[in-house]
């Protein structure tokens, strides 16, 4: 009796690890609906704010919703359609000036195979963009599928934020009856801090590009565009980031002149000034609690697993995760002192 119910437990945990590998196999190979998915809930997330005060100037929330998507269109499109170019134009210039000095200093760095396969994209890029050299047998697959992904990301994200509680009625809808309210409170609690960083994230990578290409371009400065573009899009790393983006522009302007380089180290410290003692403080004081170290790690995670978008994801899902493990904590927390 005692083997058949060893026999009974042995195959009970065998069915188990079997049904978790199925899942784990699943979740694998429809990663990407997952992907748009949180994605969605975190684009929906950041749209309430704004949808809630249009609707206290008496705004019908379709209304604005429709207005808020048309404009994002309207300017991803303007962008696409006159900024690109120019910016992946400059990039090919950039790296082509980079061939001058790239022998010695991807050497003494260590990472000339990195800096090599970069040129390589760039330059893939921009002979897509202005010949339209890539098979369309190629192409079309990635791009029908890329297309597919984006079409389910806006109607996701345009019927959660359609109803003020879109997302608690989908929680609701996906979660088991006991676990609700609990989740539902987790997530709006994540849901705060996560509109509070990506708002403000926007807003001093803005500010950082916007100001940068304007000073680089004054000095003079080649590239000052990209260079604009790269300093906004480093913001999003903390530390590390703004380094990078005074690097690369003291490179190029040293490669200019002497004087020159030095006059872009004193314009990126007086930034870097400005920004640490003033525009951080005002923009994301208190946004997530998480430490700075953490948030790099999380977005080079994010971006090994998924690129630009899991770049995007990294802070939500850390910030997610971050209030879980406290929920837990505090559980056990409340246990032990009812012991």
């Amino acid at each position: 009796m005692e083997n058949k119910k060893e026999l009974d437990i042995s195959w009970a945990s065998l069915w188990r690890i079997a049904v978790a590998f199925i899942i784990a196999v699943a979740v694998y190979y429809v990663s990407d609906i997952f992907a748009v998915l949180f994605l969605a809930i975190v684009i929906s997330s950041a749209l309430d704010a704004p949808l809630n005060y249009l609707e206290t100037k008496r705004i019908p929330r379709l209304l604005g919703i429709i207005f808020i998507f048309v404009a994002l269109l309207s300017v991803l499109t303007l962008l696409l359609y006159t900024i690109l170019p120019i910016v992946v134009l400059e990039f090919k210039e950039l790296f082509n000036h980079f061939d001058k000095i790239q022998s010695s200093l991807y050497k003494m760095l260590g990472i000339s195979k990195f800096a090599n396969a970069i040129k390589i994209n760039i330059d893939t890029l921009s002979s897509a963009v202005f010949s339209g050299s890539f098979s369309f047998v190629d192409i079309f697959p990635k791009v029908f599928n890329n297309v597919l992904l984006s079409v389910a990301l806006a109607v996701i994200s345009f019927y959660l934020t359609l109803y003020r509680n879109g997302i608690e009625g989908f929680l609701r809808a996906v979660l088991p009856l006991k676990q609700e309210d609990h989740a539902i409170d987790i997530f709006y609690r994540s849901r705060q801090k996560i509109g509070k960083w990506m708002g403000g994230q926007i807003l001093l990578s803005l500010i950082i590009a916007t100001v940068t290409f304007i000073g680089l371009l004054i000095l003079g400065v080649d590239y000052s565009l990209v260079l604009g573009v790269l300093a906004g899009i480093f913001e999003i790393i903390p530390f590390v980031g703004p380094v990078i983006a005074g690097a690369l522009a003291f490179f190029i302007g040293f490669s200019q002149s002497t004087s020159l380089g030095i006059y872009v180290i004193i314009f990126f410290v007086i930034v870097q000034q400005i920004e640490a003692h003033f525009l951080v403080p005002v923009i994301m004081r208190k946004t997530t609690g998480i430490h700075p170290v953490i948030v790099v790690i999380s977005i080079l995670i994010g971006a090994k697993i998924y690129g630009m978008v899991g770049v995007i994801l990294a802070v939500p899902v850390v910030v997610t995760l971050q209030e879980l493990v406290e929920d837990y904590m505090a559980h056990k927390q409340r246990q032990s002192v009812l012991k």
